[in-house]
C-alpha cells in the first residue's frame, strides 16, 4: 500500500510538472517528457522512507534491508506475545509468558539504541524469539479445546515446562549483548576500590 502510494505521489508531481512546463510554459513536447520522466524517478527514489536507529540510517549499511526486515518481525513477534500472554488462563504460565515479553521489549530497546550490536543477536531474532510466539501460541490453542486428556495434558505441561528455559536464554542474550557495559562497570569499581586503598594507605 505505502509503495502505491510513492508512486502514485511521484507520477503526480511528475504530471503537474509536465502540464506546467508544456501548457503554461510552451516548451518543446520531447524535453518536457524527459523532464518529467528524471523528475518521476528523482521523487520516486527521493520519496522512499529510510528508516533511521540511533542516528544511523539503514540504507547505509550493506544489510540494511535484511536489518530492517528483522527489526520489523521482532517488532511483530513481540507484540503477538504481549497478546498471548493475556490469553493463557494459568497464573504461573501467564508469568513465564509475561516475563518473556517483557525481556523480549528490553532486548529490542537496547538493540534500537546500540546498532552495532544487531548481528550478535541473529539467534535470538531468528529462533529464540520466533520459538517463544510458537510456543505460546500452540499453548492458547490446545487450551481454547478445553480437552484434559492425557495426551492434550501432557503437551500443555511441556509446553509450559519450556517457557522457563526460553526465558534463560533470552537474559543470557540479554546479558551477552551487555558484556561491554558489565565490564565497563566493573573496571568503573575496580578503579573506585584502587582509589580508595590509596587513600587509606595515606
Amino acid at each position: 500500500m505505502k509503495e502505491t502510494v510513492r508512486m502514485l505521489a511521484a507520477a503526480f508531481l511528475a504530471a503537474v510538472l509536465f502540464l506546467a512546463l508544456f501548457l503554461l510554459l510552451h516548451w518543446n513536447l520531447i524535453v518536457c517528457i524527459l523532464l518529467s520522466v528524471g523528475a518521476y524517478v528523482g521523487l520516486y527514489l527521493l520519496l522512499k522512507p529510510s528508516r533511521k536507529i540511533a542516528g544511523v540510517y539503514l540504507d547505509s549499511l550493506p544489510d540494511g534491508e535484511e536489518i530492517r526486515k528483522m527489526l520489523e518481525e521482532a517488532a511483530d513477534d513481540i507484540k503477538t506475545l504481549k497478546e498471548s500472554s493475556r490469553k493463557i488462563a494459568d497464573p504461573a504460565v501467564r508469568k513465564e509468558a509475561e516475563a518473556l515479553f517483557a525481556t523480549g521489549s528490553q532486548i529490542l530497546r537496547y538493540l534500537m539504541k546500540n546498532p552495532e550490536k544487531l548481528s550478535q543477536a541473529r539467534r535470538f531474532f531468528t529462533y529464540y524469539l520466533e520459538m517463544a510466539v510458537k510456543l505460546t501460541n500452540r499453548y492458547i490453542e490446545l487450551q481454547a479445546t478445553g480437552l484434559h486428556t492425557g495426551e492434550v495434558t501432557g503437551v500443555l505441561r511441556k509446553t509450559a515446562g519450556a517457557l522457563p528455559v526460553l526465558n534463560r536464554a533470552f537474559e543470557k542474550q540479554f546479558t551477552h549483548l551487555m558484556q561491554g557495559e558489565l565490564l565497563d562497570v566493573e573496571a568503573d569499581i575496580g578503579l573506585l576500590n584502587s582509589m580508595l586503598e590509596l587513600e587509606d594507605g595515606r
